[in-house]
C-alpha cells in the first residue's frame, strides 16, 4: 500500500490564486504600456500649434458643401454652383410666379343714367279784338296748353298811350285772374292752372280814346303772342 504525497493537495488548492495573480500582472503591464504611449504622444510645452487645414469647428458637412457621400462624382466642383433665380429688376421671375394667373378685379357695375324727359312745349297765345266801341274795346288772349300736364300762365300786355283804364277782366269757365300794373305793363296771372290740351280765353275791356286797340307787345309766360 502506497502512501500519498502530502504537498499535492496544497498545490492544487493554490492553483486558482496563481491564475488571478497572473491576470493582475498582465493588466498591470498593459496599463503601464498604455500610459507610456499616451505620455509620449503629448506635445511638449511651448511647441507651436499644428497647422490644421481648416479651423476647428468649421468642418463643412456633406449638406453644406453640396457633396453627395453616396456619389462623390456627382458633387459640384468649387465655383460651379448654380445661381439662384433672380427676381430683381431685369431678372426672370421664378416659374412658380409665371404659372400663377393674375387676379382680375370684379367688373364694376355701370352706372345707370336716367334718360332726361323731353321738354314740354310752351304755352302759346293769340290776341284779337272782339268788339270796338266809341270810348272802349273788348279783346282777348286765347291761351293754349299743348303739354300733357296742367300749367299756370302769366300774360303781359303793353298798350300805347291811347289805352287808359281797365274796366273788366275774366276767363270763361275759370277763376278770375289777378291783375297788376307796372311801368305801363298790364300783368294777368291765372287763377287756376290750365289743363293739358285745353285752351282758355283771357278777356278784358279797356277804356281808350283814339285808335289804340292793338297792343305794342303781348307775351304768355315770356313767349310772344300772335296779334290779329
Amino acid at each position: 500500500m502506497s502512501t500519498s504525497d502530502p504537498t499535492r493537495p496544497r498545490w492544487l488548492a493554490a492553483a486558482p490564486w496563481i491564475v488571478v495573480l497572473a491576470g493582475v500582472l498582465v493588466m498591470t503591464m498593459l496599463f503601464a504600456f498604455a500610459t507610456g504611449y499616451l505620455t509620449g504622444d503629448r506635445r511638449t510645452s511651448g511647441a507651436p500649434d499644428p497647422d490644421w487645414p481648416f479651423a476647428p469647428g468649421s468642418t463643412p458637412s456633406a449638406l453644406a458643401s453640396g457633396t453627395d457621400p453616396a456619389n462623390p462624382a456627382a458633387s459640384p466642383t468649387p465655383g460651379s454652383r448654380t445661381p439662384p433665380p433672380s427676381s430683381g429688376p431685369g431678372g426672370d421671375k421664378p416659374e412658380a410666379s409665371r404659372a400663377a394667373p393674375p387676379r382680375s378685379a370684379p367688373p364694376r357695375a355701370r352706372p345707370t343714367t336716367a334718360t332726361p324727359k323731353p321738354a314740354e312745349p310752351a304755352l302759346t297765345g293769340r290776341y284779337r279784338v272782339h268788339a270796338d266801341f266809341r270810348d272802349s274795346f273788348i279783346a282777348e288772349v286765347l291761351i293754349r296748353n299743348p303739354a300733357g300736364s296742367a300749367r299756370s300762365w302769366t300774360v303781359e300786355l303793353r298798350f300805347p298811350r291811347e289805352v287808359d283804364d281797365l274796366r273788366a277782366v275774366w276767363v270763361d269757365n275759370a277763376p278770375r285772374p289777378s291783375v297788376d300794373r307796372d311801368d305801363g305793363r298790364w300783368i294777368f296771372r291765372s287763377g287756376a292752372p290750365l289743363a293739358g290740351g285745353r285752351s282758355d280765353p283771357l278777356r278784358f275791356q279797356f277804356e281808350r280814346w283814339g285808335d289804340g286797340e292793338r297792343p305794342i307787345s303781348c307775351t304768355v309766360n315770356g313767349r310772344a303772342c300772335e296779334i290779329w
